[in-house]
């Protein structure tokens, strides 16, 4: 894809700290988006890249916050969200502050310079924890007061099951630059979420397949809901359809006319989108 950048005409800069300012960033891009009171899209950027390490991706991102004008306003309320494959659930009831490091441990390693950052996910009982490199947490926070850092599996997760239907199993799959995350319902219970590396379509098939098969999930009554990468590649959209059933796109079709890019895969931006909408 190609660098998008859209100001609406009525976004003023000294109303910025009325505005609502999300950022997300991953290996193969920075995008951010600007609302204001009224849930109106003020501004969208999107600037693609492709780098290998994460702290390549973290100059980048201090690179074009330090640069980008509008990215040094003060505003409202900031979100970031790292799109990250390293992140761990944990239910509310297990969760402890004095022992969050212990349990993290358990399933992933932090670096030694790393902080974990946690949030809640309030519908479904659970916080999710996620470690990043303390001086770049610490690079966010002097420059944004009104601050909340959170994987993007958050908006995810919040969205998808605000979308889940009774009596119904859903499969709910997030495609980034390279990983995936899923998340596998029945009713209003989560029976699985989990991140997977990719290097094909046919990973995400088995991975999705096999996933059915722990939680016991026949493809009869199943909803499939994908967003992200690849959606909106008709090739792709064909074979993932031969295996899992009754698929449906979540995108944003607004956001390409507004930037007058038909081309604009608006599935990639959908959680950023409605981060503000998350809370």
């Amino acid at each position: 894809m190609q660098s998008v950048y859209y100001i609406d005409h009525t976004f003023v800069k000294e109303n910025s700290t009325q505005y609502i300012l999300s950022i997300r960033y991953s290996t193969d891009g920075l995008s951010f988006c600007i609302h204001d009171h009224n849930n109106k899209l003020l501004v969208f950027f999107y600037q693609p890249f492709s780098l290998d390490t994460k702290d390549a991706v973290i100059a980048k991102v201090k690179k074009i916050i330090v640069d980008e004008e509008v990215l040094n306003l003060k505003y409202k309320k900031v979100y970031i969200l790292p799109c990250n494959k390293e992140k761990i659930l944990l239910p509310a009831h297990a969760f402890s502050k004095e022992y969050l490091t212990d349990m993290y441990r358990v399933c992933l390693q932090p670096e030694k310079n790393d902080t974990l950052l946690y949030r809640k996910v309030k519908i479904m009982e659970s916080y999710i924890v996620e470690a990043l490199p303390r001086n770049f947490v610490n690079f966010l926070s002097t420059r944004y007061q009104s601050l909340c850092i959170v994987n993007s599996a958050y908006p995810f997760i919040v969205n998808s099951l605000s979308n889940i239907l009774f009596n119904t199993n859903h499969l709910f799959i997030d495609i980034h630059d390279q990983y995936f995350d899923l998340l596998l319902t029945r009713s209003n219970e989560v029976l699985l979420f989990n991140s997977f590396t990719y290097g094909s379509v046919p990973d995400i098939i088995y991975y999705a397949l096999n996933c059915m098969k722990q939680c016991n999930v026949s493809k009869e009554n199943l909803q499939t809901t994908l967003s992200g990468n690849l959606v909106n590649d008709p090739t792709f959209r064909d074979k993932i359809g031969q295996y899992i059933p009754n698929i449906t796109i979540a995108d944003y079709p607004p956001l390409s006319l507004l930037v007058k890019q038909h081309e604009l895969n608006t599935s990639c931006f959908i959680h950023l989108l409605s981060m503000h909408k998350c809370e």
